[in-house]
């Protein structure tokens, strides 16, 4: 099964990529995660820089989901997939990985695009399936709103505007 999710960012696609590969999330917590699902608090590489190879690692509020980084273009593409989890539903998934696409826009804004392609197994796997779906896509509406948050921040800070002209202090 496969979602497809897609959000304009209003900055440039250095100020998104990073917490693609380091973040943290907020605090809040929306009513689906209020009812088990594993909700995202924090990712990080574990093997220090990102490179095709090593181990990115979520941190939910149920456990870790580790992922192997299998495409790493900078400021431009990333694909990861599971490999190990302690989240209680870990034998629910048979195949996930994700794949991340930025595309930068005339505007200065940033276009990303995400692909999540899973698999249940097991009994009842139609049944799961429903249920990993479920539970991706409030994943990915969490997680892009949490991105835009620390990539907004990030670019405020930035010297360079959004519309790519240096910002000059007055």
């Amino acid at each position: 099964m496969e979602i497809r999710s897609q959000w304009t960012f209003d900055c440039q696609p250095e100020h998104v990529w990073p917490h693609f590969l380091r973040a943290r999330m907020d605090d809040t917590r929306p009513f689906l995660f209020r009812l088990g699902i594993p909700k995202p608090v924090s990712c990080c590489v574990l093997e220090g820089s990102p490179v095709v190879g090593r181990t990115r690692q979520c941190t939910t509020d149920r456990g870790t989901i580790d992922q192997r980084i299998l495409v790493l273009e900078e400021n431009s593409r990333l694909v990861y997939r599971m490999i190990g989890s302690t989240v209680w539903c870990r034998d629910w998934v048979g195949f996930l990985e994700d794949e991340f696409a930025l595309k930068p826009l005339h505007n200065g804004g940033t276009r990303v695009s995400r692909r999540t392609i899973f698999r249940a197994r097991g009994p009842f796997r139609l049944l799961k399936q429903l249920g990993l779906w479920v539970a991706l896509r409030q994943a990915h509406r969490y997680a892009s709103r949490n991105w835009r948050r620390l990539a907004t921040t990030e670019a405020s800070h930035s010297p360079v505007s959004v519309a790519g002209h240096v910002a000059t202090a007055v």
